[in-house]
């Protein structure tokens, strides 16, 4: 039976496995199909190119976007509701479920479901951002920023001011103290929200940070016809993130005014993310996701899969993060330089202090049958196996040793991820 995970009253998971499952209602008619109105109408059988698909990921790691549905996500699609999430006033029953979950893990009052994670963070930003001047303070490195094709300056008008975490890993209280713009000086423009992102990079931006950071920037003086700084989290790997530092979900988001939070990267659905905030910002949000393009007419069967994404991988995690500290350390074992704290899923080479060209880099995971990007940055997922970890060091290890003992490493142009 498949893990399943709830949240308690103070927002940590907790592991139902154990619990018995609720006797069903549904009678069988044929090896496919049962009659019952709330049961499964079709019992979903893995295809081969499911399995395929399956088999390829277990050896990917370029991204935890890679992964593909399981068994249950299909099931779930089957499911699903197939109703107008636009034109009905209710909505769509799936995608309401969804967003009911993700209010209930979060504590947040309100949710909105959008078609992607770049979506999400711009549609939070515009909502929070009314009319110029104004700017966003971000880490340097910060998704919203660099990887979602400059969005910020074209759908807000914003300017950007971009932080270097003094610890180099996270932005801390006293990194945004020195970079804040107040209102008054008609050469900056002030700073309206103040963007963190966790994690970034496979780092946690831990509890304790994110508070104190939420407290000054609320209290910031802002003039009194001016709304106070919003608080925006880009929280694509949250659950990673809370999962690994042992902390309350529900005490996290509550540092934020917004939160976005992919549902296709480590949590493993097909595709979406959700936005969370007070019932207010998000009907506001709603009328800029249709804007974005995001208005979607049966979007039920996509959200349906991400509920049972969430409900399959969340248990997982504590796994992944294991296997992923593993094999750093058997990387670092070989004399390859990790730039940042492996905390959650990911781990990030300097290839270049190592003296190892990009092509070899890739060509080398390719000869032991996985799949990496050019950059150096490894990440693990629920599908990532023990055997293709392995492999990975296997690949890594013979390329060392190649190098150490002066043969000619492939080095030419190559492109993919972040290169």
């Amino acid at each position: 039976m498949a893990p399943s995970i709830i949240s308690d009253a103070e927002g940590h998971f907790v592991d139902t496995s154990s619990v018995a499952p609720k006797k069903s209602t549904m009678t069988t008619t044929t090896n496919n199909e049962t009659t019952a109105e709330d049961g499964p109408t079709f019992k979903y059988t893995s295809t081969r190119k499911l399995k395929n698909a399956q088999w390829q990921v277990s050896n990917d790691f370029r991204s935890d976007v890679v992964t593909v549905p399981t068994e249950s996500m299909m099931q779930a699609i089957i499911d699903a509701s197939v109703q107008d999430d636009i034109y009905n006033e209710e909505g769509d029953p799936s995608v309401n479920a969804l967003q009911d979950r993700l209010i209930e893990l979060t504590g947040k009052e309100a949710a909105l479901w959008t078609l992607s994670g770049t979506m999400g963070n711009q549609i939070c930003l515009r909502t929070h951002l009314t009319q110029p001047p104004h700017s966003v303070l971000l880490d340097y490195r910060a998704h919203v920023h660099n990887w979602e094709s400059g969005a910020l300056p074209v759908m807000s008008q914003a300017s950007a001011t971009q932080v270097y975490p003094a610890n180099g890993v996270h932005l801390t209280l006293d990194d945004v103290k020195k970079h804040i713009i107040a209102d008054g000086n008609i050469h900056f423009p002030p700073t309206r929200v103040v963007s963190l992102e966790n994690t970034l990079s496979g780092t946690i931006l831990p509890l304790k940070d994110a508070r104190e950071i939420s407290e000054f920037v609320r209290n910031f003086p802002v003039p009194e016809w001016q709304k106070p700084i919003a608080m925006h989290l880009d929280g694509a790997r949250l659950f990673d993130a809370v999962t690994a530092e042992g902390v309350s979900l529900k005490d996290y988001c509550a540092c934020f005014d917004s939160i976005s939070i992919c549902l296709a990267k480590g949590l493993g659905a097909p595709m979406g993310s959700i936005i969370l905030g007070s019932k207010p910002f998000i009907e506001r949000a709603k009328w800029f996701r249709k804007m974005f393009g995001g208005g979607t007419r049966q979007p039920g069967m996509m959200a349906a899969a991400a509920h049972a994404a969430i409900e399959h991988t969340i248990p997982l995690l504590p796994g992944v993060h294991a296997l992923t500290k593993k094999t750093a350390a058997s990387i670092a074992d070989l004399g390859y330089t990790i730039t940042l704290p492996v905390q959650t899923n990911m781990i990030v080479l300097d290839l270049a202090a190592d003296g190892i060209p990009a092509a070899a880099f890739l060509n080398y995971g390719k000869k032991h049958g996985v799949t990496v990007f050019p950059s150096g940055r490894l990440v693990f997922h629920h599908q990532i196996t023990e055997d293709a970890a392995s492999r990975l060091v296997d690949a890594l290890r013979e390329l060392m040793e190649d190098k150490k003992a002066g043969k000619t490493l492939e080095s030419y142009k190559v492109s993919g991820g972040y290169v």
